[in-house]
């Protein structure tokens, strides 16, 4: 028979037990972390705190493992490197989106992301890559 924690508890009047088995107290602590494990969802930025804090300025990431740098200049140009990749092309505002076309690389194309400040000078986009400000 598996252990069992005695609690007891009501009124003077009437005394009450309730047994619960190791297991039961191993899944209410389980259950309590989970709600506290979970931070509160970023919220989506603006145009304007993407201009601000990520136009202009380098940003590192992880990507299948290696270590990738991104910059989005002013001039519109984007820039990326990687071990695997090295290559520009070009970025545009849509909405509170940045939207970057890249020739060649193993993802030509166009891809549109929007970003949530993580803090720290981190950030995610809307794929779930996260990219730091690379000091």
């Amino acid at each position: 028979m598996p252990a069992r924690a005695k609690f007891e508890g009501g009124d003077q009047s009437e005394t009450s037990q309730c047994y619960v088995t190791p297991n039961a107290l191993i899944l209410i602590a389980a259950l309590s972390l989970s709600v506290v494990a979970h931070p509160a969802q970023a919220e989506v930025m603006s145009t304007a705190e993407i201009a601000e804090q990520i136009v202009d300025k380098d940003l590192v990431a992880r990507r299948m493992g290696a270590r990738v740098h991104l910059r989005y200049d002013v001039s519109g140009t984007v820039t990326i490197r990687a071990p695997f990749f090295s290559g520009t092309g070009s970025w545009e505002r849509d909405g509170d989106r940045l939207c970057m076309t890249v020739r060649g690389g193993p993802n030509p194309g166009t891809s549109c992301h929007s970003f949530e400040n993580l803090g720290g000078g981190r950030f995610r986009n809307s794929d779930g890559m996260v990219l730091q400000l690379n000091n």
